[in-house]
């Protein structure tokens, strides 16, 4: 045997072997973000002036914003979170806001609350005004923090397709292919 018939079929066994581990690696860390963004959901409202919204346990949660994409529905609005006995819930800047995209519906963190004991809460929005025609359109939804974990799926989603890419040429340059090496 030959040292190119060698480095052929290493190049195709090794190309082969990286392109089906990144698939399957590009495939877990899609559904596994997929799961994070929907197992972080708490819970979603209506957008009202006031109503009450129901914690089933105590942590951590983001109030966020969903609407139709460009919309300017919540440009200028302030929340309120108010606890059962009526205490304040101070909110807190969120510097490195979620985003989740869909094809129509853009959801943006604004701000972080923890709360102390399940209950039912008072949520409300200063400056909404007047309702408007479209506000079926968009949401408040409350959810658990997912950033960190969800941007170290993004990465293995990046280096997945990485290798993915990367075997597909070491496929065509292996020695022997159409156009490869010597």
């Amino acid at each position: 045997m030959n040292l190119q018939t060698i480095l052929y079929r290493s190049g195709l066994l090794i190309s082969v072997s990286v392109f089906v581990v990144s698939a399957a690696l590009l495939g877990f860390f899609i559904v596994k973000v997929i799961r994070l963004v929907r197992q972080a959901h708490l819970v979603a409202v209506p957008l009202l002036e006031e109503q009450e919204v129901e914690f089933a346990e105590a942590g951590r949660v983001v109030l966020s914003i969903e609407g139709p994409r460009a919309t300017r529905r919540f440009a200028g609005l302030s929340y309120e979170l108010k606890a059962p006995g009526g205490t304040r819930v101070e909110g807190s800047a969120i510097l490195i806001r979620p985003r989740t995209s869909g094809v129509s519906k853009v959801r943006l963190g604004v701000e972080g609350y923890e709360i102390d004991r399940p209950g039912r809460y008072t949520l409300r929005i200063v400056g909404l005004g007047a309702p408007q025609a479209n506000d079926s359109e968009h949401r408040i939804v409350f959810n658990r923090p997912y950033l960190a974990r969800g941007a170290a799926y993004v990465v293995g989603i990046v280096l997945s397709a990485v290798l993915m890419v990367g075997s597909i040429v070491l496929f065509f340059l292996r020695p022997g292919a159409p156009g490869g090496g010597a």
